[in-house]
């Protein structure tokens, strides 16, 4: 008996011996390199300059790091983080960031500490910005440098650090000094045509990544690209003003920013009109036939709103036969998309009001159903919300495709239908393009109670 327990007892130390052989629980690698010299981002940057500036570039060559080399930064983004990134990392030091590509999801997180080991790796381009990887490989035509194994070329010294991004304008952070850096950008928001759509296509298979434009209250702008495989790729763009931090880079000439954690945006604020003064306070009545103005000039009445949504086109003046009037067209504008609106101050509802207005059209090239002007009133836009306030349509008798030219239609007179109390504002709409320019104009406008 007590030699079977001794054989039972040996047989068991040999099971869990050999478990533990076989549990994958091995130690993980140790990088083991001694770098001769830490080198500057800046510097590897340097070493693909010449190549770089080689105009076609599928005659550029990746350049094999051959010096016992390393720079020491901290991961600034990754793919450890909301799945923007895939199979790759930005480091950071104090002269500029560059991105990292490996041939597997990497180990590195936001905050970590690390030295790269360059001898061997090689460094070279996508869309004009630098990259450091692997041996290269054709990718039609183009060489390119492959994924680097990160357990042998980079060793983690420490981790949760801080990540200081540069706080900047978007005409700041569009330049080569900025390239591959974190930064914060101000008083930013989606330009109209983005909000309330995704940040990237997730319903198409595979997802799909977009570009979005970002815009100060300056109409500088600039791409942000997201991956349609990233946690917020689904996630609504909103109207609001704000700030976003992340990675900037570019692509051929395009300057792109690259989120790095989707907390980072920070879009709160009411957005800014730019060049659009605000909202008057609300008044009882209105009349206005623009007589004040000269022939071609903006309409920029005190209190209204001209606002080009899209393209660069607003309400103008025009003298004909003897007459003044706001006209909108898209007439030799050279734009795939126009939308204009004149937008007046807001009326106080105390008792019913009455809308009264004319419209003529010109020269009609508007296509099918398409319309070149509608008319709203809102009771919630506060100068601001253009894209997210309620329109509520007004019916009423306007100029048609097949009315006499330049000649001016009564609109009827229109019993506003908002509530005793309120206030509201009154949106003339112009929507055409360079293909459908149909000019058309408005005059004689008149907001009075009720008799």
């Amino acid at each position: 008996m007590e030699i079977s327990k001794y054989i039972t007892g040996l047989l068991i130390l040999i099971v869990v011996t050999f478990s533990c052989i076989d549990n994958n629980e091995d130690d993980p690698p140790v990088v083991s390199f001694r770098p001769d010299t830490i080198i500057t981002v800046r510097m590897v940057k340097d070493l693909y300059a010449g190549q770089l500036a080689i105009s076609d570039y599928t005659l550029r060559l990746p350049v094999e790091i051959t010096h016992g080399w390393a720079i020491r930064g901290i991961i600034t983004a990754s793919d450890k983080k909301d799945g923007n990134l895939y199979k790759e990392a930005f480091v950071q030091d104090a002269t500029g960031g560059i991105r990292l590509i490996f041939d597997s999801t990497s180990g590195l997180y936001i905050g970590d500490s690390v030295i790269v080991n360059l001898k061997g790796l090689y460094i070279g381009d996508y869309g004009n910005f630098w990259q450091v990887g692997g041996v290269p490989y054709n990718d039609a035509g183009s060489i390119r440098v492959s994924g680097m194994n990160m357990d042998k070329q980079i060793l983690k010294t420490s981790v949760n650090n801080s990540t200081r991004p540069d706080t900047v304008t978007i005409a700041q952070a569009k330049s080569a000094s900025y390239l591959g850096k974190l930064v914060t950008l101000k008083n930013v928001q989606f330009t109209d045509d983005a909000v309330n759509k995704t940040y990237a296509d997730i319903v198409s298979d595979p997802p799909v990544t977009v570009n979005r434009d970002l815009m100060d209250c300056n109409k500088n702008k600039i791409i942000v690209r997201t991956s349609g495989y990233s946690a917020f790729a689904g996630d609504t763009i909103t109207d609001k003003n704000g700030t976003m931090t992340g990675i900037i880079t570019i692509f051929s000439s395009d300057y792109q920013f690259i989120i790095r954690d989707f907390n980072e945006v920070k879009l709160t604020k009411d957005r800014c009109m730019p060049g659009v003064p605000d909202l008057g306070t609300p008044v009882e009545t209105i009349s206005q036939n623009f007589s004040s103005f000269s022939n071609n000039a903006e309409i920029l009445v005190s209190g209204w709103q001209n606002i080009a949504q899209y393209g660069d086109r607003t309400w103008q003046a025009k003298y004909f036969s003897g007459n003044t009037y706001a006209q909108s067209t898209g007439y030799n504008s050279n734009l795939s998309s126009m939308v204009s609106w004149l937008i007046t101050r807001p009326v106080t509802i105390s008792t019913q009001k009455v809308l009264s207005f004319q419209t003529a059209k010109a020269y009609w090239t508007h296509t099918g159903t398409h319309l070149p002007f509608e008319i709203f009133y809102s009771t919630n836009y506060t100068g601001k919300n253009l894209i997210t306030a309620s329109w509520t349509h007004i019916d009423a008798v306007l100029a048609e495709k097949n009315d006499i030219d330049n000649t001016f239609i009564n609109s009827g007179n229109i019993n506003l239908p908002v509530e005793s109390g309120k206030s509201c504002v009154i949106a003339f709409k112009y929507t055409g393009s360079n293909t459908e320019s149909t000019s058309y104009r408005i005059d004689n406008i008149l907001i009075t109670t009720a008799k």
